[in-house]
């Protein structure tokens, strides 16, 4: 309910702004087209976003699309507003100029949006004995805004960069959309060993059923526990809390990485990489001697504004980080959640060169 108040307010505040910087004199027509659009735009992008047939994926993008330039907008003419207690500028090019760019940024954000980009990164790890490749793939989103066809374009360049191993951290699927038949198809031509662990949107859907088809096509699911390939000690948490003084949330299990993290056995002499959807619980990773934790669900804040809170949020927002001797890896994901925006961020999957070190 806390995000019906902003929008309600810039439902009011638009167009005010436009009507009085454009001089209109039947302004209630504009306030009537904006109020109508943006009720639209916004429970169009719910409505259909839940079906995966390809005329309400598109209806539903464009929705989304829609709200982000309202968005954009209201921002725009908030910070118009604020530029001109310092400079002069004339009313109707000011919101001209707004309406211009909330329509660019959008339009920049949607392109960004259906890209699909390699992070590479090299990472040296102590006791392994020969250079492992991975690619790490996290919040694909697939079943609400993104379909087989964005999961199959994953897969193919997944296959393209021959990895050792994929590691799928969460989030997946967001919707049972994403669980009718042959929507999944593609993991089945993931050419490499692939483990996967549990997301907080996993855990909006039907849970079992999602498992069920993911396990269908080959891939392993670790649900706290440990498997040794390539050297390496894998070890997978299905999503969970940090610890018992981290804020509750429904999708979440009972089981907390405090707890859940020391249980698993390891040896002293293999290395260890951890798989885990949100990059938390960092003190108890690094106690358990944990060389490398891959996570996701942070978007990097995904689209402007949200942007510039989440390094807030999660000190570890994206990319790679090290503390004493573990590394942590953060990806921005490779689909979205929501609209298909972004904008101050990018779809990636990590090529991960793990390098042999003594």
């Amino acid at each position: 309910m806390a995000i019906l108040a902003p929008i309600a307010a810039s439902i009011w505040y638009v167009p005010f702004r436009l009507s009085r910087l454009m001089k209109l004199e039947q302004a209630w027509r504009l306030y009537v087209a904006v109020a109508v659009t943006v009720l639209l735009s916004f429970t169009g992008m719910a409505a259909f976003a839940t079906f995966s047939k390809p005329v309400l994926d598109t209806l539903a993008t464009a929705a989304g699309l829609i709200f982000y330039v309202h968005i954009m907008l209201t921002i725009l003419l908030l910070v118009l507003d604020a530029f001109r207690l310092l400079i002069h500028i004339p009313d109707k090019m000011g919101a001209w100029l707004a309406v211009g760019v909330a329509i660019l940024l959008t339009i920049i954000g949607g392109w960004q949006a259906s890209t699909l980009n390699v992070e590479i990164v090299e990472i040296p790890i102590v006791g392994l004995q020969e250079d492992v490749t991975i690619i790490h793939i996290s919040d694909t989103h697939i079943g609400m805004y993104r379909g087989r066809s964005c999961l199959d374009r994953i897969v193919r360049e997944t296959n393209r960069l021959n990895p050792d191993l994929v590691l799928i951290t969460g989030d997946l699927v967001d919707g049972n959309s994403a669980l009718e038949p042959g929507v999944l198809s593609p993991l089945s031509e993931l050419n490499a060993p692939t483990y996967f662990t549990t997301g907080n949107h996993e855990g909006y859907i039907d849970t079992e059923r999602a498992l069920e088809i993911i396990t269908s096509h080959g891939i392993c699911i670790l649900h706290n526990e440990v498997v040794e390939i390539h050297g390496l000690q894998l070890v997978g948490l299905d999503y969970m809390k940090a610890d018992e003084n981290a804020i509750p949330t429904r999708e979440a299990n009972r089981f907390t990485i405090k707890e859940e993290l020391p249980k698993i056995p390891l040896l002293e002499e293999k290395p260890v990489i951890l798989m885990h959807h949100s990059p938390v619980g960092l003190e108890y990773v690094t106690a358990k001697g944990v060389d490398l934790m891959l996570s996701g669900h942070t978007h990097a804040g995904q689209a402007f504004p949200a942007t510039l809170f989440t390094p807030f949020v999660f000190p570890l927002n994206k990319g790679l980080y090290k503390k004493d001797n573990t590394y942590f890896f953060v990806s921005q994901g490779a689909g979205t959640f929501g609209p298909r925006i972004r904008l101050g961020s990018s779809n990636e999957i990590n090529l991960m060169r793990l390098k042999a070190q003594d």
